[in-house]
């Protein structure tokens, strides 16, 4: 049986119920707690899909629309999440981490 690759050093979605979207590089992760920190973090807080559906998944796989009038927090060298239940946990393309960094900067 093949074992399944860790999350950390990933780039990565996350979509937390109270701490809302974020996107970074996963530092750590305990599924126990629920909690994860990730570094070169932005907080998601509008983003449009080039398609329509308007998922994270979307954006996890193919990046920000271009010219899609996100609404993107700072970048943060760390940010912890503590979520009580029901982390999503998303992983993103290098393509699709660089538009995120290129639509804020």
């Amino acid at each position: 049986m093949k074992k399944k690759a860790g999350i950390v050093g990933k780039k990565m979605i996350v979509r937390a119920t109270v701490a809302g979207v974020h996107a970074g590089v996963v530092e750590s992760f305990d599924a126990a707690t629920q909690t994860v920190t990730l570094s070169d973090a932005y907080r998601l807080w509008r983003v449009y899909t080039r398609d329509s559906s308007g998922s994270i998944s979307d954006v996890a796989a193919n990046g920000l629309k271009p010219k899609g009038g996100h609404s993107i927090g700072a970048r943060l060298g760390s940010v912890t999440i503590v979520n009580p239940s029901g982390l999503e946990l998303a992983e993103l393309t290098d393509d699709a981490y660089k538009s995120i960094g290129d639509w804020k900067n």
